[in-house]
């Protein structure tokens, strides 16, 4: 499971762990069923506080996304995975806004507006 937190971005640390845990799921990397790394574990490779951590995962947990079994650890209660033909789109989305000069924060606040607008 890659997750990588960007100290610079307008998108608070507790949500970009949680959006980053749906994006493995999501694209298939972690399925129903599957056992997260440690709490401590995850916290120590980001450089983040436990209780973040903590926080975006039990946000998880309230969504439905995640399982937690106390003394086991968190599971992926639930897998969506997203059509290939649809995440292939989004790679090319994203090429574009790199090659254009849009850094990873800018093209977040730019598709949150986008989704607003609908």
């Amino acid at each position: 499971m890659v997750i990588v937190v960007d100290r610079r971005s307008v998108i608070p640390v507790q949500k970009q762990i949680a959006l980053q845990v749906k994006k493995e799921i999501i694209l298939g990397k972690l399925r129903e069923g599957d056992k997260l790394p440690p709490v401590r574990e995850l916290a120590q490779r980001l450089g983040v506080n436990v209780n973040t951590v903590l926080r975006a995962l039990d946000d998880l947990v309230h969504e439905g996304v995640l399982d937690v079994q106390h003394g086991k650890g968190y599971f992926v209660s639930k897998s969506e995975i997203l059509p290939k033909e649809l995440i292939e789109e989004l790679e090319g989305i994203a090429e574009k806004l790199k090659s254009s000069g849009v850094d990873r924060s800018l093209a977040m606040v730019l598709l949150m507006e986008v989704w607003k607008g609908e």
